[in-house]
């Protein structure tokens, strides 16, 4: 099994005119991009980083970021990518449970130097931009000047080559640790079932810093031998204006991404004739979004996945595309190289229709969770991985995600999935998104709450929303409660934070 770092040795050696990386500003050959490889295995050989040691990473999508991303593969290294929009306190716990012995910083995150100084056992900081000039910390380009790479190290398949914390919407994140065989599974999941080939141009929107912006498809467009198109961060314009430039050909989005996408005024009359797949990566896509996509002639898939499947698990192929109107939630199949399950509460497989939990086992499952055996132990049954995320499986095996088990609520002894009723609030004309919450009462135990967000000059009433609610669902699914709110609180890769939303509307 080859690490990653290898794969862009093989196309430098093959190919090394072809394209590999493109920024706002500058482009890279495959050969350009491996001497940059070269140059990262330097630095960390020089910082003394080696096999089994963890370098923590807190930038932007800068082109470093990949670089050392690769040379930590050469040297049998551990990335542990840090969230720069959570709190210096956060990323200082990560920090210190991972054991990272040096930071990688950007320049908009050197501001929390000096707290996760205080708060881990830091060898040295290095910044990462060239136009830093700071005492406290090193200059990364500075000591890529006198650092030629050390020998490659011999791994074995499960060594890791990343640990990525997981969101922490409830109780502390776990770092889910994730090996270079990983990697390749979860890009021939992807290849395979997407139909991607070396000619086309990935623009990789989400953050470097989650499993999404990784896998989806920074990594399999570098083993393909195609072209990453990757900006510093997400500017819907930058983001439109550099997929005409460079005739991106897939763009992976999340619904946060998207809307913010189709909801900018360059929308309109941007150029995505070269497009050929939207893919929807994260939380349920809005059918809105979905059919603003296809207005503009662009097909549009997705899938489901997670930190701890690398992330693929399920995708559409493009022959289901068009599938994906069938209803929200909707997310293909199992990827070529998963197994899948879905389970009922005794361990049973469901039968088509019913809802159970995603068991999932493959050559892309993590290894485990760092440093929490009994968390990792807990969290598989017979080498299943127990994922916590409902669905149900049509007759013809297509299958939706329904929500999380732990969002569940329980009324008068009847089942009630969130996400059913939030897709039918969605449907509404007035209603932009919503998330339905319990909140304990003495006779049902629980009753759902509807915290609800209105598009832009649109109204209704509580009244209103309930008549329409009670159309399409249950009586007992009906929120019996409901409130309006100007935005909901959102996760760092853009989901709804529901532990926060309950915080603040369940009592």
């Amino acid at each position: 099994m080859k690490p990653v770092h290898t794969w862009v040795e093989h196309h430098a050696t093959w190919h090394p005119e072809r394209t590999a990386l493109v920024t706002e500003d500058h482009t890279w050959s495959y050969a350009q991009l491996w001497a940059c490889v070269r140059r990262g295995a330097g630095i960390l050989d020089r910082l003394r980083i080696g096999r089994g040691d963890r370098l923590g990473v807190l930038a932007m999508n800068l082109p470093e970021f990949l670089e050392l991303l690769l040379a930590a593969s050469w040297l049998g290294a551990t990335v542990v990518p840090l969230n720069y929009r959570l709190s210096a306190p956060e990323i200082g716990y990560q920090l210190q449970d991972s054991g990272c012995r040096v930071l990688f910083v950007g320049r908009e995150q050197l501001d929390h130097v000096p707290v996760l100084r205080s708060q881990a056992q830091l060898e040295a900081v290095i910044a990462l931009d060239q136009d830093v000039e700071r005492e406290d910390v090193l200059a990364y380009h500075r000591l890529g000047e006198e650092a030629p790479p050390p020998g490659q190290a011999e791994l074995q398949p499960p060594d890791p080559l990343l640990i990525i914390y997981t969101s922490g919407t409830t109780g502390r994140p776990k770092g889910a640790v994730l090996s270079n065989q990983n990697m390749l599974a979860n890009a021939v999941n992807g290849i395979v079932t997407l139909g991607l080939t070396w000619q086309d141009r990935f623009l990789t929107l989400l953050p470097l810093i989650h499993i999404g912006g990784i896998g989806l498809f920074t990594l399999p467009a570098l083993l393909l031998g195609a072209t990453v198109i990757m900006p510093r961060r997400f500017e819907p314009r930058t983001a439109l204006q550099l997929a005409a430039r460079e005739r991106a050909t897939v763009i992976m989005v999340v619904p946060t991404v998207l809307r913010f996408l189709t909801e900018e005024p360059a929308w309109a009359e941007a150029d995505l004739s070269s497009v050929r797949y939207f893919i929807n990566g994260g939380d349920r896509c809005p059918l809105e979004l979905v059919d603003r996509v296809r207005a503009k002639g662009v097909a549009m898939g997705g899938g489901y996945g997670l930190t701890e499947s690398s992330p693929i698990a399920y995708l559409m192929t493009p022959d289901d595309f068009a599938s994906g109107t069938r209803g929200l939630g909707f997310i293909g199949k199992p990827a070529v190289l998963t197994e899948a399950r879905i389970v009922d509460e005794a361990g049973s497989d469901c039968g088509p229709g019913e809802v159970g939990e995603i068991w999932l086992r493959g050559p892309n499952i993590f290894q485990g969770y760092w440093n929490l055996p009994r968390e990792t132990h807990e969290s598989f049954t017979e080498g299943w991985f127990r994922t916590g995320d409902l669905a149900r499986r049509e007759p013809d095996g297509h299958t939706f995600i329904v929500g999380r088990k732990k969002e569940m609520l329980k009324s008068g002894g009847e089942n009630i999935y969130p996400a059913e009723v939030e897709a039918v609030l969605a449907q509404h004309p007035a209603v932009a998104e919503a998330c339905v919450i319990g909140r304990p009462d003495e006779v049902w135990g629980e009753v759902p709450r509807a915290v609800v967000v209105l598009h832009p000059g649109a109204e209704t009433t509580a009244e209103e929303l309930r008549t329409f609610a009670a159309q399409h669902l249950a009586r007992f699914k009906v929120p019996k409660e409901w409130i309006f709110a100007d935005s909901l609180p959102r996760t760092s890769i853009g989901k709804i934070a529901r532990g926060e939303v309950k915080d603040r509307y369940g009592r």
